[in-house]
């Protein structure tokens, strides 16, 4: 009697968030693997799907929370925080809870396991609720593409704190390697890099090492090339991260080293070599980058530049007094590495812009600000242009939003009366370096929006302005940025006033034109208002239908007994919609914020108009009674010119002047 076929062996998908981990999932589902029956529903940042189980993710997630400290920064529900400390002690709690979600899966004739990143920090509890029965497949990815896949999903945290995502980044694969140093019998430590690559060879190692009777499918019918965002082996970012992060260097190598598919020649961090964007000839291009206090983000920002900056161009970046612990270290290893780093008091965004220009060789100017990053194309394109026109002083493009909004946003043609009612043009432009002698640099009275002011001042001088029709540069749009922080402590009125008050004259004698450009402003912004406000209430809607279906599911008693299917399906389901009602909630709080701070927008805009209206009176008072003035001196040097007096000063003056002629 042949001996029964012993139950198939559970497979853990694991590593770092960000890290290639769906997409293998999304594999091993082709080749034959179950990994669940409700699945996490794809959205934005995954549209072809996490291959998540939600019971499983329910679970780790409610143990990382409880197992991390309140109140320590960083992110609890990936089990980490500014600490690192995590209460695994209370890891036990959950053991029941662990052994059902096993036990309801391992039932299921075929291959079975489960895919989440949590796994990776829960690895050795989990491998005691299987009793060291488990196979893992451990992926790890490059910390420069985690890091830039993390900016993208735009969470609020990473977008303040992009550090946070290096940080994690190491502290999730020191796991994972000491993991697969004690058990590398039942892992395969792979390279998501090199999966991409390889995949045959990933495939074999399943067979082969692990032993899974795996199917066949070609990585193609589940890679998607742009959402899995690479850089090439020399990509400027790969040794900047290196020098800046060095503990990620390391760990990444010794993932390398002890993997069963390594990334080899995949990335080559060479030292770095800043000079190259100081060259000792003549110089087309300036990119002048200010910093306080942003030095992770700088990092992405140099890194652009090297990448797309054109032959003769040089890097001035201007540490604006930064105080930050990071920045300062960022900055010494890249002042170490030779390149050009401008140090001086905190003085604002437009003294440490003048700061960067005045010391500039070039004949052309781009201001970069150090959450931006540079895209190709543009910088060639711009100075073509410039070359071209003489006339022409500045060339801006569209702009590419990441991080808590993405797309491309077209920015208009140029229009001075537009341009005199709101700024529509980032400092991101490629300028003449006469423009800013012209203009006298930037103004540290415009504050925030000392762009705006600069715009200004140099049509004003009558340089003209191109935009040309493809992206300029890349916009990282973070809650707490400089703008949305200067929005919220209402500096824009004063910005604004100080700008009416500096160009009075152009604004007088542009007050009907720059009135209707704002009235089209206003109709604008009533418009997105009005689609607003029908998306809440819509929202509102499916919210109250949602949370009607929740209340009608009932409950049930407690039972002692294990629950039946009938109960883990209600469960699941009352789980999900809670989770709907939840997301359509905070959808439609946030719709609703941006429909106030519309309105809010729309009547300081008003405001604004009156106030043009007044400067303009005013200015037309200040004229009427100069020509009152003058008209009454008119009078009194006619009165004059008539009198006897005036007549003999006339001869008196010939009389001197005939005198001096004789000596």
């Amino acid at each position: 009697m042949p001996a029964p076929l012993s139950p198939p062996r559970p497979v853990i998908i694991t590593g770092m968030h960000r890290s290639g981990t769906s997409l293998a999932a999304s594999f091993l589902g082709a080749l034959g693997i179950h990994l669940g029956d409700r699945l996490l529903l794809p959205d934005r940042l995954n549209p072809r799907g996490y291959f998540e189980d939600a019971d499983f993710v329910e679970l780790q997630w409610r143990m990382l929370e409880e197992a991390t400290p309140a109140g320590d920064g960083g992110h609890r529900d990936w089990g980490w925080t500014e600490s690192e400390r995590l209460d695994r002690g209370r890891f036990p709690r959950h053991a029941e809870a662990a052994r059902g979600l096993v036990a309801a899966r391992a039932g299921r004739p075929g291959l079975w396991g489960w895919k989440d990143p949590r796994t990776t920090v829960l690895l050795d509890f989990w491998d005691e609720i299987l009793a060291g029965h488990a196979l893992y497949v451990l992926l790890y990815r490059f910390p420069w593409e985690v890091a830039d896949s993390i900016q993208r999903m735009g969470g609020g945290e990473f977008l303040d704190n992009p550090e946070y995502a290096f940080r994690i980044w190491a502290f999730y694969n020191r796991q994972l390697l000491d993991f697969h140093r004690r058990h590398a019998d039942r892992c395969v430590l792979a390279s998501a890099n090199a999966l991409v690559r390889d995949a045959g060879r990933f495939v074999e190692l399943l067979r082969g090492k692990l032993g899974l009777p795996v199917g066949d499918a070609p990585l193609d019918s589940v890679w998607q090339r742009d959402l899995f965002v690479s850089f090439p082996p020399d990509d400027p970012l790969v040794s900047l991260t290196a020098a800046t992060s060095p503990e990620c260097g390391r760990l990444l190598a010794e993932l390398d080293a002890a993997a069963d598919l390594p990334a080899t020649g995949l990335w080559n961090a060479a030292p770095l070599r800043g000079e190259r964007l100081r060259p000792a000839g003549p110089v087309d291009l300036s990119v002048v980058i200010p910093c306080y206090n942003y030095g992770q983000l700088l990092v992405d920002a140099v890194a652009s530049v090297e990448r797309y900056a054109p032959e003769r161009c040089e890097l001035l970046v201007v540490n604006d007094g930064s105080t930050q612990p990071r920045t300062l270290e960022v900055l010494e290893v890249l002042r170490q590495g030779g390149y050009p780093i401008l140090d001086q008091p905190n003085g604002g965004l437009a003294a440490a812009r003048n700061r960067g220009v005045g010391e500039a060789r070039g004949r052309y100017i781009l201001p970069l600000d150090a959450d931006n990053r540079l895209v190709p194309g543009f910088l060639a394109s711009a100075i073509r242009a410039l070359d071209a026109d003489p006339g022409l002083g500045v060339v801006y493009g569209d702009r590419v939003d990441f991080g808590a909004r993405s797309g491309r946003l077209r920015v208009r043609d140029f229009d001075l009366d537009a341009l005199l009612w709101a700024n529509f043009i980032d400092a991101c432009a490629v300028y003449r370096r006469e423009v800013w002698a012209a203009c006298g640099g930037y103004d540290p009275g415009g504050a925030v929006w000392e762009d705006w002011e600069f715009w200004i001042s140099a049509a004003e001088k009558g340089w003209r302005f191109l935009r040309l029709d493809e992206p300029g540069f890349e916009y990282r749009v973070r809650p707490n940025s400089m703008l949305a922080v200067a929005e919220r402590e209402g500096l824009r009125r004063a910005v604004r006033e100080h700008i009416y008050r500096k160009h009075r004259r152009l604004y007088a004698e542009r007050l009907e034109e720059v009135l209707m450009a704002g009235q089209a402003h206003l109709l604008e912004i009533s418009r997105d208002a009005i689609a607003l406000r029908a998306s809440r209430d819509r929202l509102q809607s499916e919210l109250d239908a949602l949370a009607a279906s929740v209340a009608t599911i009932p409950a049930g008693p407690a039972k002692a007994a294990a629950p039946s299917v009938e109960d883990l399906i209600a469960a699941r389901e009352l789980e999900r919609l809670r989770e709907e009602v939840a997301a359509l909630r905070q959808e439609s709080t946030a719709l609703g914020q941006e429909v106030t701070a519309l309105r809010q927008e729309s009547t300081a805009l008003s405001r604004d108009a009156a106030s043009l209206r007044g400067h303009a009176e005013a200015k037309d008072r200040e004229v009427a009674a100069l020509q009152r003035e003058l008209a009454a001196w008119g009078e009194r040097v006619a009165f004059m010119e008539g009198t006897r007096a005036w007549r003999w000063r006339g001869a008196l003056v010939r009389l001197k002047r005939r005198l001096r002629a004789t000596h």
